[in-house]
């Protein structure tokens, strides 16, 4: 059985694959590998289909500015709400870390990708005694 994070995972990227932004746009998903909001730049290895045994790892350099939008979307279960609900965490561009999964709406501007929205993935949240997280 598939665990949450990875159900979460493969959601994403199959929602980032499916439609490109109506203005030209397009996405792109993978794991930070570097990430300077000051200087103006991200990078993402993007694994994609491979022959063999071997997967293909594509590098994205991505542009990053003033307009970019950060996000996540996390669970919450509250009163009055449905439980497992999502909502939205706005974030900024210092809260991305290396290692993290993210989803980049990017449009091409002068020959560069540059990023109009960024959405981390759910952090994964570690079971709390063995065998927690088996329903």
């Amino acid at each position: 059985m598939m665990r949450a994070p990875g159900l979460l995972t493969v959601t994403l990227v199959l929602l980032a694959t499916a439609v490109a932004d109506a203005a030209g746009g397009v996405r792109y998903s993978g794991t930070v590998v570097a990430i300077d909001p000051r200087r103006g730049v991200m990078i993402i290895e993007e694994v994609g289909p491979g022959r063999g045994p071997k997967a293909v790892v594509t590098q994205r350099t991505i542009s990053v500015t003033s307009r970019t939008k950060f996000n996540r979307f996390i669970r919450v279960s509250g009163p009055g709400g449905f439980a497992g609900d999502f909502i939205e965490v706005v974030l900024d561009a210092d809260d991305v870390a290396l290692g993290e999964f993210v989803t980049a709406e990017c449009v091409l501007e002068r020959g560069r990708l540059v990023a109009v929205l960024v959405t981390l993935a759910e952090l994964a949240q570690p079971p709390s005694s063995p065998g927690a997280d088996l329903p």
